[in-house]
């Protein structure tokens, strides 16, 4: 264990005045209760005389008693402020099912006829997704020209959302937009998983590929023919946009290589292929709610449930604390309740005399 495992830290720092401030005030309640006493009992009578008829518990100054009941609340103190060291993992149970979301990477995706840009919502909906079912696991391949595997099947929601955080058209490399591999790719990597659970694909694009139809559509086929479901969700319109570049911190519409400004347009036919080469379903660009459509599309997928480990905790150890706060307490009441030895009336009678 190293010293980082073993630092403390509370979940109630402030709570860490009352350590020193109760303790205090508990030893001047009883400093003072001790002194009104002494003077009730110097009322009575000379001190030889309290000395041989009043218990010694009753003239004795309360020194240890003070000290435990002030070592108690400074220990309940210290309880109450959620004292933590050393880590534990911890472990969560789910259901889901095995997905990859294979995610458009091309140029394409920078146009703006979707606000604020057909990429930005692809990733506002795959985090809708995510969050629609955290359960599952899922791995990210992005394409444009070619395709690459960005992540395999996983429940680490963080890796997952650092991926989608610089995910851009540079992470694919290759320009333009080949459909075909990335389908293969995907059906390759669900075929590796051992899980007892069901598998889909969910595929996020413009449809702006540079590819025949037929092509795409017998690469569809080999999900169906896996038994994996698949789910094509379109992004864009049918009228297009430019598509938006920067270089050297001036933006400027892309050109092709004759000078005309391109113009991308949303192809839904894409989308329609891939769906019925595969026996799946497709989500069209103009819906409002593309998440919810794909977890109804695979809402009938047979799950599994997994173990997954999260990430790792300080262990709460407030009750090294309370366990002898509470002893000293009970020690204190034990002896508060011993009586002394009562004194003979004969005793008390020469005393008297």
């Amino acid at each position: 264990m190293n010293a980082t495992s073993l630092a403390i830290v509370f979940d109630r720092p402030w709570l860490l005045l009352l350590a020193v401030a109760l303790p205090l005030l508990v030893a001047s309640f009883l400093f003072g209760a001790h002194r009104n006493r002494q003077a009730r009992l110097a009322r009575l009578g000379p001190a030889d005389l309290l000395h041989r008829i009043a218990p010694t518990v009753v003239l004795k100054r309360p020194t240890w008693r003070i000290v435990r009941l002030a070592l108690a609340t400074a220990l309940l103190s210290v309880a109450a402020a959620g004292p933590r060291w050393g880590s534990e993992r911890t472990t969560a149970r789910s259901t889901g099912v095995d997905l990859v979301f294979v995610l458009d990477a091309s140029l394409s995706m920078l146009a703006r006829d979707e606000r604020p840009s057909r990429l930005e919502r692809m990733k506002q909906e795959v985090r809708r997704l995510r969050a629609l079912s955290p359960g599952d696991r899922v791995g990210l391949i992005a394409f444009a020209g070619r395709s690459y595997i960005l992540t395999p099947l996983t429940t680490d929601d963080g890796a997952i959302d650092l991926f989608l955080d610089n995910f851009d058209p540079s992470v694919a490399g290759q320009p333009g937009s080949s459909l075909a591999r990335p389908i293969r790719q995907a059906v390759e990597l669900l075929k590796t998983s051992t899980q007892q659970s069901d598998r889909g694909i969910v595929l996020f694009t413009d449809g702006d590929a540079h590819e025949p139809i037929e092509e795409i559509m017998a690469d569809a086929k080999l999900a169906r023919d896996a038994g994996i479901a698949v789910v094509a969700v379109g992004f864009g319109t049918p009228q297009g946009g430019t598509i938006p570049v920067t270089e050297n911190g001036v933006t400027s519409e892309h050109r092709d290589e004759s000078g005309a400004v391109v113009v991308t347009r949303y192809r839904a036919e894409v989308l329609r292929a891939v769906a019925e080469g595969s026996g799946g379903t497709f989500v069209d660009a103009a819906s409002t709610d593309k998440a919810g459509h794909v977890r109804r599309a695979l809402s009938t997928l047979r799950t599994t449930t997994r173990s997954t480990a999260a990430a790792r905790e300080r262990t709460a150890r407030f009750q090294l604390f309370v366990i002898p706060a509470l002893l000293l307490l009970l020690l204190d009441t034990w002896l508060a309740e011993r009586r002394p030895a009562r004194r003979r009336p004969q005793s008390i009678g020469q005393a008297a005399a």
